[in-house]
């Protein structure tokens, strides 16, 4: 891998095979909980494990911590006061605080170190968790035997050997910044894959061994093969390419379209990646967006209400159609704005949420295309208009740059975008509730997303290239197969866009709770 700025780029690697590491052993990761844990111990082990002592003394003994009180008008006498969220003792100094002021207090003291106030477990601000420390763990069960009156705790070998075997090595500078080497016209499927390893909710279903490869029985099996790609990319410190040789031929031999070394489109892939995954997840050929549980369909699969009014007799026909993804058009749009701005400009930009808007717009049925059941099945004009009666948490939208006809060819229209898209006017709610101007109304739900990665694709369309724009916390990575450098934000948004990866807020932090389904597809179709 190659992370570099704009000013000093850096040649990527040759394509040789890299020799292969010696297998690290987990049984001396688990000495210590981390690598910043351990730094504390070298420093001052001693006073470490006192205090923490103390601390985790503190949290269990009876009546050490006094609940507040609180008066109320209605009571005569003040009552207790419980709050459910936890608070942290620092294990650096005799400071304690709730979890914002903990991060405020790591920025200012540079204390990474704190012990939750139910449990005793300890949060490393470095890594974001809680971690696993066999010192600290059994000062917290020596501590806390009294009070829960359980047998003796003493680890075993046969401990060690199941932590060794069930636990995974995560350095802290292992957050999935690395390429895919090219294997022959593979772009396609690494700028895919990009977009899955930076999703919030594919990470987090992977990473929490959402599918067992040990357990799975299907061979070339691109599920497999992905869970390998996550534990690689967000378990192993590593900086050079990787080569996705077994994604490669489970995409061979799950569809013969894909197989040889022609360019692909990216699109299609990605139907493609939806439909395996969804098959190696615990889906069904027979399952439907509506009622399947898997990963994919919870989250990328969303709902279409299509409405058909008869212009004679204004009978109202409703259908729905579940979507894994919005595909707009582009050539219509154009021709529009090429029309209104300047008959004689060759490219016209256009607005992703102008593209949006025509597509949930109404639209004239000539009487050949409807059959109006109610006017005793005569042909009439009618007028149809599509609405998203339920969003996704995902919602990925396929600007339609390829044309088919006669003969191929790309659209070069520029589309703008933006890195936060509101979607309530295109729902169902609001296309049959609009909000009359001056009128008082309640404010429409938040349906805003945020840009999570962008595909681009480059070049002529029977020779082009794909690269991609994927968000890492606050920062931007351009991915171009084994080769990532830094991006802006202003370089993302004058991308030329060919796929668009949007996440609504606020769910993100939910990533780790996919099984409540319905909080996370959000309906208003009422």
């Amino acid at each position: 891998m190659d992370i570099t700025s704009k000013t000093g780029a850096l040649a990527s690697p040759k394509l040789t095979k890299p020799k292969p590491a010696p297998a690290p052993s987990m049984v001396a990761y688990a000495a210590f909980g981390c690598e910043h844990i351990h730094d504390l111990f070298m420093e001052n082990r001693k006073f470490t494990v006192h205090h923490y002592s103390l601390l985790v003394q503190t949290i269990n003994e009876k009546n050490a911590l006094i609940l507040q009180t609180h008066k109320s008008l209605k009571a005569p006498e003040p009552r207790p006061a419980v709050c459910f969220t936890p608070t942290y003792l620092c294990l650096q100094c005799p400071s304690v605080h709730s979890p914002e002021l903990r991060d405020k207090h790591w920025d200012t003291k540079g204390h990474a170190f704190s012990i939750e106030s139910r449990s005793g477990y300890v949060y490393c601000q470095e890594c974001q968790d809680f971690i696993y420390d066999p010192t600290l763990e059994e000062v917290r069960l020596q501590r806390g035997r009294k009070r829960r009156k359980l047998q003796d705790y003493t680890h075993t070998p046969e401990d060690a050997r199941l932590i060794a075997q069930n636990s995974t090595f995560a350095p802290c500078r292992a957050i999935g910044l690395r390429g895919f080497y090219n294997m022959g016209q593979t772009c396609f499927m690494s700028v895919i894959i990009q977009s899955l390893l930076h999703n919030p909710f594919i990470k987090m279903f992977y990473l929490g061994e959402g599918h067992k490869t040990a357990d799975c029985e299907k061979s070339h099996c691109t599920s497999c093969a992905l869970d390998e790609i996550f534990t690689e990319f967000y378990s192993v410190e590593k900086t050079e390419g990787f080569g996705a040789v077994n994604m490669l031929i489970g995409s061979w031999m799950g569809t013969h379209s894909l197989a040889g070394d022609k360019q692909q489109d990216a699109h299609e892939y990605l139907q493609f990646i939806f439909n395996s995954l969804h098959l190696e997840n615990g889906g069904t050929t027979d399952h439907k967006g509506d009622d399947c549980s898997c990963i994919m369909h919870r989250s990328f699969s969303g709902r279409l209400q299509s409405t058909v009014t008869c212009d004679k007799c204004k009978n109202i026909t409703t259908a729905f159609d579940p979507f894994m993804d919005l595909s707009l058009d582009l050539k219509s749009q154009a021709r529009k704005r090429k029309a209104d701005v300047d008959k004689f400009a060759d490219i016209v930009p256009v607005d992703v949420r102008e593209c949006l808007e025509r597509f949930t717009g109404k639209e004239k049925l000539p009487s050949g295309e409807y059959t109006c059941h109610k006017c005793g099945g005569s042909q009439q004009n009618a007028t149809k208009q599509l609405s998203v009666q339920r969003l996704t948490p995902v919602l990925t939208i396929h600007l339609k740059r390829f044309e088919h006809n006669k003969t191929s060819s790309k659209i070069e229209t520029k589309v703008k975008f933006p890195l936060e898209l509101d979607m309530y006017p295109y729902t169902t709610r609001a296309k049959s509730h609009p909000i009359k101007p001056g009128s008082i109304q309640n404010p429409p739900p938040s349906c805003v997303y945020e840009l999570s990665s962008v595909v681009v694709h480059k070049g002529k369309i029977d020779s082009g290239h794909y690269v991609s724009y994927s968000r890492e916390g606050p920062d931007w990575f351009q991915f171009d197969d084994v080769k990532v450098t830094l991006a802006s934000e202003a370089e993302v948004l004058d991308a030329n866009a060919y796929l668009l990866f949007y996440v609504l807020r606020g769910l993100e932090a939910m990533g780790d709770d996919l099984t409540q389904k319905d909080a996370l597809n959000v309906p208003f179709g009422q």
